[in-house]
């Protein structure tokens, strides 16, 4: 029914290495699915959202061309952590509501935060490898700045989590910081959910900086060799 989709997983297969491509579409895929679910509802919608963002660490993993050890470690790592999820999603259909407590997991994991920080770090430094700039390369750059994003979605939920006071003026759903997290990555600036500790004013003020510093650096050196390289 779709033989482009069956050509690409065909050729991923076969050679992984710099198709960021596959790194991309799981990346946009966690973006959608954290936008329209509030992972703090139940593990279900927890466990939805975990699975992009563990199968984005997976193929960032492959794409990067690290060692065999450390591929199967990412693996292993999303495995077991999407496999916690699945069986507190089952247990979770016999726990009375209001019984998870004051610090809700289902939005506060650091397993899941370490991951979401791991994919940029892997991708940039991949790209950075590249002695000729491609269509790839150009890929690479797109998904590690979507990544950025996403991180920075993780912080301000577990942020709010963990503060002793609503940081973001009254408690917001999961699925609202990937909305403030890309509007602050590209300075829209909006304004409907506004910092207001001084953690939160700190993250919200560092993202905006770090979006545009790696668009005005990373981004736009690489799409300015891309494109003298195609001209030449």
């Amino acid at each position: 029914m779709f033989p482009w989709l069956d050509r690409v997983w065909r050729d991923w297969r076969a050679d992984p290495v710099d198709r960021f491509g596959v790194v991309l579409f799981f990346v946009i895929a966690t973006i959608v699915v954290s936008s329209l679910v509030n992972v703090g509802n139940s593990y279900g919608d927890s466990l939805l959202a975990h699975t992009m963002s563990g199968a984005a660490l997976v193929t960032a993993a492959r794409a990067a061309g690290m060692r065999r050890r450390a591929q199967r470690l990412a693996v292993v790592v999303v495995l077991l952590a999407v496999g916690t999820l699945a069986a507190l999603s089952l247990a979770e259909l016999f726990v009375p509501d209001g019984a998870v407590g004051p610090v809700d997991p289902r939005q506060s994991d650091p397993l899941w935060l370490i991951l979401v920080l791991a994919v940029p770090v892997i991708v940039i430094r991949r790209i950075a490898q590249h002695t000729v700039v491609g269509g790839r390369t150009v890929l690479g750059a797109i998904t590690a700045y979507l990544q950025i994003g996403v991180a920075y979605a993780a912080l301000f939920s577990v942020n709010q989590v963990w503060s002793s006071s609503p940081p973001f003026g009254q408690t917001q759903p999961s699925s609202a910081f990937m909305y403030l997290s890309m509007t602050t990555m590209s300075t829209l600036g909006i304004g409907d959910i506004a910092p207001t500790t001084e953690v939160s004013r700190l993250l919200v003020s560092s993202e905006a900086v770090l979006g545009q510093v790696f668009l005005v650096t990373i981004v736009a050196i690489v799409v300015s060799q891309f494109a003298g390289t195609r001209k030449r």
